[in-house]
């Protein structure tokens, strides 16, 4: 008898049917059958994209099937999936070294060493937010920049443990940053900024949000010389004043509003 699944999985089923299904969908589709737990099966090892972020309810058993069926990803998005093991990220990236974007904010549930199969076998990486991640440590973020080659984007954002020096470290290694966001490490002083300036002459986007102790100095230097910034994210900086921004603000967006001075009128006064 023929059945859906006697068409071509690989001309009509998966291009046309499967690639509009989500990944909840799929995983219905896999307990139907076992012909059907083949066919998306067969899907998982050709998706590049996954994103969990939709599936709040997504359990840790549906993510060790992605582990062992998906090798083929270049987009993961595990951004606050809290019960996310390092064994289970780790099974996950041994399988799919060439992942070029991926997001683990908000997933507390990992240390410094989850990143491990990535870091020494992945040579893909292009983008990496670890927000509010504060296993993030220096000998991690020490081990990507000996590792890795081609990062452009890195959300760095409250990753406490970091510091001048190994930041400093990072953006020597990779001057063809585009997005850097810093924001929130609270002992980044101007030695990072003069660093970023120094070398991130392609940087397009940068926040260094709540970062207290940077200066005007720092500001001025960056903006001097990174002549492709577009943006500047430096609210709550409390040592950073219009003396560094206003010049800037022709050139690119700055998140601080300006603050006019309101001329105080003379009053008449009447005797």
């Amino acid at each position: 008898m023929v059945t859906l699944l006697c068409l071509s999985w690989d001309d009509i089923l998966i291009p046309r049917v499967l690639t509009d299904l989500s990944l909840k969908d799929c995983f219905n589709l896999r307990c139907v059958c076992r012909c059907s737990k083949e066919l998306v099966d067969y899907y998982f090892g050709k998706i590049k994209r996954v994103d969990l972020v939709p599936y709040r309810n997504f359990t840790p058993a549906a993510f060790s099937v992605l582990s062992s069926k998906c090798n083929n990803i270049r987009f993961l998005n595990l951004s606050n999936c809290k019960w996310l093991s390092d064994e289970m990220l780790q099974s996950l990236l041994l399988n799919n070294v060439r992942i070029e974007y991926i997001n683990l904010s908000g997933c507390l549930g990992l240390t410094s060493a989850c990143l491990q199969p990535l870091i020494v076998c992945g040579t893909a990486l292009k983008s990496l937010k670890v927000r509010n991640c504060h296993w993030m440590t220096v000998g991690c973020l020490e081990a990507i920049s000996f590792h890795q080659s081609s990062l452009e984007e890195a959300d760095l954002t409250s990753c406490w443990d970091l510091g001048d020096s190994s930041l400093e470290t990072f953006v020597r290694k990779f001057d063809r940053l585009r997005i850097l966001c810093i924001s929130n490490i609270y002992s980044v002083t101007n030695r990072t900024m003069f660093a970023i300036a120094a070398n991130c002459r392609w940087l397009q986007h940068l926040n260094v949000q709540g970062c207290w102790r940077i200066t005007d100095d720092g500001i001025r230097v960056v903006g001097e010389y990174c002549r492709n910034l577009e943006s500047l994210l430096v609210n709550d900086c409390r040592s950073v004043s219009e003396r560094s921004l206003g010049n800037l603000r022709t050139r690119m967006f700055i998140d601080r509003p300006r603050y006019q001075i309101v001329p105080i009128r003379s009053l008449n006064l009447q005797v």
